[in-house]
């Protein structure tokens, strides 16, 4: 029952970051350098994380929980303020951003508590509620939303897997409308705007509405081939800001038009549906293990598309393997090794 690393998933993250950094390249050829170095440090890291015996994994969930969320703390203490949010560590070499790692120990951690138990008990359903609070807590006040929600969207797909009731999944839906209508009142003044400028982004085109409009443009300028590398105005000419990272869809979308952005979107459902086939007579806590991560992959390919096309308001999430970034990189490719710490050949 040797470990098994599936050459078809590996292939299509990459085929995704080859595309994100060839667009990234023509832009700016040093951003694109470093983003190669950021794939080659996250696939030792998988690599690594592979050859770990899944057990392993079980028996320091909680520390490696324990430690992202130190480092959640020494955001607070020693992070760098990016256009009003504290997420980063500045490292000298790279900015870290613990909350990536948190995301890949909440995986961890959830998929370990509830290998003995199961979502259809209430009181192991708080508790692990009360286990994710910590991380989700800490991201939400830096503030960064949308990755506070993604560590919601992990544990909804564990605890989905692991058994979950429809009438708490009802009750849970309730108390999340509520809580959304006390909560928009300590979002920050920024955040607050990028949901009213979501709802009428033509209510202030030149401030908080500029990003979503600036996507629209690039998005849809593109049309069926694209303006070509290096030649849309938007992203070139630096009308669409972080056209490398949040905005990168949009970019690819302007450079390499429809046949571009569609092949993102049917790679990243490749990857999906080639991850779910892992689902199959997998062991309890691997099974947890990949509905996390499942999740966790919809919900960012989801947000972030949908944000570039102004469908959903702009939170900052990144798109899995393909916005420019270290931490996002390292963490997707980190977590995709501990799936394949899980996979074996007689699956």
């Amino acid at each position: 029952m040797g470990k098994t690393i599936d050459g078809l998933l590996i292939a299509l993250a990459v085929a995704l970051g080859a595309i994100s950094t060839t667009v990234i390249f023509a832009a700016n050829k040093s951003l694109a350098l470093n983003q190669f170095f950021f794939w080659i440090f996250g696939l030792f890291a998988m690599y690594i994380a592979s050859h770990m015996f899944h057990i392993t994994w079980q028996k320091y969930s909680l520390l490696l929980y324990v430690i992202s969320i130190t480092a959640l703390l020494f955001v607070f203490l020693f992070g760098v303020q990016v256009r009003g949010s504290v997420r980063w560590i500045d490292l000298g070499i790279f900015r870290f951003q613990p909350s990536e790692i948190a995301k890949v120990a909440t995986v961890v951690l959830l998929a370990n508590y509830f290998v003995k138990r199961n979502a259809a008990n209430l009181n192991s359903l708080i508790f692990s509620l009360l286990l994710i609070l910590p991380a989700f807590a800490m991201i939400f006040l830096q503030p960064d939303f949308g990755s506070a929600l993604a560590i919601s969207a992990i544990w909804l797909g564990i605890t989905f897997a692991a058994g979950i009731q429809k009438k708490h999944i009802v009750i849970l839906t309730i108390a999340t409308i509520t809580f959304s209508f006390f909560g928009y009142e300590i979002l920050a003044p920024y955040q607050k705007a990028r949901i009213a400028t979501f709802l009428n982004p033509g209510v202030d085109p030149l401030g908080s509405g500029y990003n979503i409009i600036q996507s629209k443009i690039a998005a849809g300028s593109g049309q069926l081939l694209g303006r070509g590398l290096g030649l849309g105005s938007q992203s070139q000419l630096n009308f669409l800001p972080e056209s490398e990272s949040d905005f990168i869809f949009a970019s690819i979308a302007e450079q390499l038009g429809f046949l571009g952005a569609g092949l993102v979107i049917i790679l990243s459902g490749a990857y999906l549906a080639r991850l779910s086939t892992y689902l199959k007579n997998a062991e309890r806590f691997n099974q947890l293990i990949i509905a996390g991560s499942l999740s966790l992959f919809l919900y960012q390919f989801t947000v972030n598309i949908g944000m570039n096309m102004g469908i959903l308001p702009v939170t900052g999430i990144t798109l899995p393997f393909v916005s420019y970034g270290g931490s996002s990189l390292i963490s997707m490719l980190l977590l995709l090794g501990i799936i394949f710490s899980t996979k074996t050949k007689n699956y």
